[in-house]
């Protein structure tokens, strides 16, 4: 891919995006040109779902035994098509709570770059309760052999380039978004979503 998906061009990418050195409710946000052209992007991109449909029916046809959701929210704050791809076991732990393990894919609509990361979800029925889920941006043996696949079938669908953590966690102190407060987002947030789970 000759495209750069340095960290600083996606900054730079970004600031067309997002209005820099404001609150998400500051005057003037939402009537700004970045952030009138975020939501243009998103409109357009739920007009034309096509390449992502193509990819959950692969997903789900490569990975019958696996439960395949999508979590696209992009009507709200998010800049991202998700996919949440459930294995097919569920673990049975000590002291009746079970466990859900899931590969996550985020596929920005601000640049062809995507985020992969394993959920760990603990429940259990009888107490009617989970607990936060763990999240694993990092390659864990517990989920690797499906990220591996889910990772192989977004880039042959999709053609995006999976971006590294150390760009991902990378700060972008001058925009706030979703969730985040201003001075404390990161490439994640601002390209895909800070709400991961």
């Amino acid at each position: 891919m000759n495209e750069d998906l340095s960290a600083s061009r996606l900054i730079e990418l970004l600031h067309r995006y997002y209005p820099t050195h404001l609150h998400g409710d500051s005057e003037g946000y939402s009537e700004s040109e970045q952030y009138q052209r975020m939501l243009a992007l998103r409109e357009q991109a739920l007009k034309n779902p096509v390449d992502w449909r193509r990819l959950l029916a692969r997903l789900r046809e490569v990975l019958p035994e696996c439960k395949v959701q999508d979590w696209t929210v992009l009507f709200s704050d998010d800049n991202c098509w998700r996919v949440r791809v459930d294995l097919p076991e569920v673990l049975k732990l000590p002291g009746g709570q079970d466990e859900v393990r899931t590969v996550v894919v985020l596929v920005s609509i601000l640049a062809p770059v995507s985020a992969l990361y394993s959920s760990f979800l603990r429940y259990s029925v009888v107490e009617k309760r989970s607990w936060p889920s763990e999240t694993f941006y990092e390659d864990v043996p517990e989920t690797k052999s499906y990220a591996d696949k889910v990772e192989a079938i977004v880039r042959d669908v999709l053609h995006v380039h999976r971006l590294p953590n150390e760009t991902l966690f990378t700060p972008v102190p001058d925009i706030q978004c979703g969730n985040v407060s201003l001075g404390e987002a990161k490439l994640i947030d601002c390209l895909f979503t800070d709400d991961r789970w």
